[in-house]
């Protein structure tokens, strides 16, 4: 029965690799998306050193711009639904895999070759069934990953939005992206923006939802 364990083990490998998958990649998530925010704020860098210069605490952003947060939420609570499903599919691939090779161990050697077919149709179908489930893993794993390069599409477009009408209207040329671990070591708080930026974006959003009878 070696090759019957040795089934067992990678089945037994991939569920719990199943398991962990969707937790560890929240973070990950998380942060791709932080990025996004920090790299629309500093698109205005492009521009040459002529006007004025402001900032945008990209943390506070990220706390208080009500469309990230609902967006993360969302994003959040698809990521624990799927991380959920692929758990129990996966808990029950290794129960299953767990009870046959149990089932197996106990049988007589003639009760082996009696049974040879069956444990061979059971064998194959434990292994159809764990390719299934890391086949599913790579599709929610795919649309997780389009779900959050759609997210941060749309908050770099309210971000440009919003940046390039303050720009126009004060004449700002230069709009960086500050946090604890930015390059920008140091600046006036006369200079920072992020307050009128969060209640400006956060009116928007507020009267779109409204509009679209969101609440």
């Amino acid at each position: 029965m070696k090759q019957v364990s040795l089934i067992l083990n990678l089945i037994l490998s991939i569920a719990v690799a199943t398991l962990f998958y969707l937790h560890f990649s929240e973070k990950k998530i998380e942060n791709e998306a932080k990025e996004a925010v920090q790299e629309s704020s500093v698109t205005a860098s492009q521009y040459q050193h002529k006007g004025t210069i402001a900032y945008v605490n990209s943390d506070t952003l990220w706390v208080k711009y009500q469309l990230i947060v609902d967006l993360q939420n969302e994003l959040a609570d698809k990521q624990r639904q799927q991380e959920n499903y692929l758990s129990n599919k996966g808990r029950k691939l290794e129960e299953d895999a767990y009870l046959f090779q149990q089932q197996a161990s106990q049988m007589t050697e003639p009760q082996l070759i009696l049974n040879q077919n069956k444990l061979q149709q059971q064998q194959t179908e434990l292994q159809t069934r764990q390719q299934k489930l890391l086949e599913e893993q790579q599709r929610i794993e795919k649309k997780l990953y389009e779900e959050q390069q759609s997210m941060g599409l749309k908050i770099r477009k309210e971000l440009t939005e919003e940046l390039k009408k303050y720009s126009e209207q004060n004449g700002c040329q230069i709009i960086l992206a500050y946090n604890s671990i930015s390059d920008l070591l140091y600046a006036p708080d006369s200079l920072e923006i992020t307050d009128m930026l969060v209640n400006s974006l956060n009116k928007k959003y507020e009267k779109n939802q409204t509009v679209t009878g969101v609440e």
